[in-house]
């Protein structure tokens, strides 16, 4: 991207001063944001501007941007629709170069919230600022403890994903939803109407961005198509790029409309045309944060090979029908591989593919072969144990457990060279044990067919990013 743009993003992720204009301490719009940022250590860095008000949370607040004693880097603005012009008039003399608008009342409502928001657009090319929204929560970045939207920020644990969303509630709410799925979050952009930078500009920034690895977007239309599909090409050959995207049907279009002031949604041709760019599509917001956590944690396979390890016949059953849907292929083991469990295994035990483990005690055994066999391109483990059994043994042996089901060195190691995929069905707290101390390092998901259909998307990715 232009180094220019590239700058400018980085005010809105990286300022030193941050204004508040027409923050409240009242109930209301971003009344939470000054407590936010003081508690991220932000505290020095912020000015609320509000005439009506002496301090906020214990901060001097200003009658205006012009009474600011220092430079502001980035300014955040939630008054009224009609005020927001005379703020930006007010950014452009105090020198200011990166604004969010959170105010709502633009394009969505209608022509003459249309008419508005294009004067905002002409005042901030003119004057050389970029934008983002209006109607947006703005922006997070996990990995530097800012955020200009109210969110449990110390629950979210960085990583490399990153997200695009044109509506700033459902940014919110991936991210609200983010540690509970194990999903590790970089940055987020919610860009609102768009009224300047929109999802190419930041598809482009991530692209170049070093904490991102994997780029998540939520659109409801495409601003610049043509200059989207070229970025995406781009970007695609070297992240993953994962969309879930609003107004399918004629009445998500309409809904469109009155949200961001979209007017597009996505036909059968604009999704085909996304895809032949390598841009993959989810079918519901879970699918989308799912598949995003195994692209962040799970190196690409260099083959369609799976085996399935399972100490439930019919979680292997559900994972063989979508790994047959998903054009996988079966693995054998070879008998050498075979040789350290037969000698172990009791009569009953399944050796083949799903390797079915049962109540034989086996897990790890199994687990172990799998993951050190050279004709296996890639791992789905379902650990599943009775949590009335499981309970008891951890409040007597928590390493015993640990043992029964994962040898960590031998996991590691695999799970840097092949992907790996764990699904715990069953009770809640057996699944968080599972992610807390047995699976750390790979990706867990709610299903055996969400397992297999990630790993499909990871081949597909794969062989597409290489094609050339």
């Amino acid at each position: 991207m232009h180094e220019d743009t590239r700058r400018s993003i980085d005010r809105f992720y990286q300022p030193e001063t941050v204004a508040l204009v027409g923050v409240s301490s009242n109930l209301g719009f971003g009344h939470g944001l000054p407590r936010f940022l003081i508690d991220q250590g932000w505290g020095d860095r912020i000015y609320p501007v509000n005439p009506n008000v002496r301090e906020i949370e214990g901060i001097r607040a200003y009658p205006s941007l012009r009474d600011v004693p220092v430079d502001i880097d980035l300014a955040c603005i939630m008054v009224p629709a009609q005020f927001v012009e005379e703020v930006l008039q007010e950014c452009i003399a105090k020198g200011v170069k990166a604004v969010i608008v959170m105010s709502a009342g633009f394009a969505e409502i209608g022509p003459e919230g249309k008419r508005r928001q294009d004067s905002l657009t002409r005042i901030v090319r003119e004057a050389g600022i970029r934008m983002i929204g209006p109607n947006c929560i703005g922006v997070v970045d996990v990995p530097n403890g800012f955020g200009t939207t109210e969110i449990l920020l110390k629950d979210i644990q960085p990583g490399n994903i990153s997200i695009v969303a044109q509506s700033g509630v459902f940014g919110n709410i991936l991210l609200d939803g983010a540690p509970a799925q194990g999903v590790r979050i970089a940055k987020v952009a919610t860009i609102g109407n768009r009224a300047d930078l929109d999802e190419t500009d930041f598809l482009a920034y991530y692209g170049d961005d070093p904490d991102t690895g994997v780029i998540v977007l939520y659109l409801e239309s495409i601003k610049r198509g043509r200059d989207f599909l070229e970025t995406v090409r781009r970007v695609s050959r070297k992240k993953p790029v994962l969309a879930y995207l609003g107004g399918q049907t004629e009445a998500g279009r309409k809904a469109t409309s009155s949200h961001t002031g979209s007017m597009a949604g996505f036909r059968r041709m604009d999704k085909d045309a996304l895809r032949q760019v390598g841009v993959w599509i989810a079918k519901d917001p879970a699918e989308l944060l799912e598949t995003a956590k195994v692209f962040s944690l799970c190196p690409l396979p260099e083959g369609k090979r799976v085996l399935t390890v399972t100490a439930s016949g019919s979680l292997g059953v559900m994972a063989a029908d979508r790994i047959v849907e998903e054009n996988l292929a079966f693995a054998e083991l070879s008998p050498s591989g075979l040789s350290s469990l037969r000698g172990k295994a009791p009569a009953w035990m399944n050796l083949g593919n799903p390797l079915d483990v049962g109540p034989s005690g086996l897990f790890r055994e199994a687990m172990n072969v799998a993951l050190e066999a050279p004709e296996v391109d890639a791992v789905l483990a379902f650990p599943v144990i009775p949590w009335a059994v499981v309970s008891s043994l951890l409040r007597e042996n928590p390493a015993a457990v640990e043992s029964m089901f994962v040898d960590r060195a031998v996991l590691e190691k695999a799970a840097s060279e092949k992907p790996v995929i764990v699904s715990v069905p069953g009770h809640p707290e057996w699944r968080e044990v599972c992610g807390r101390s047995l699976f750390q390092h790979v990706p867990i998901v709610s299903t055996p067919q969400a397992a297999a259909s990630a790993l499909g998307t990871l081949y597909r990715y794969e062989r597409w990013r290489n094609k050339g």
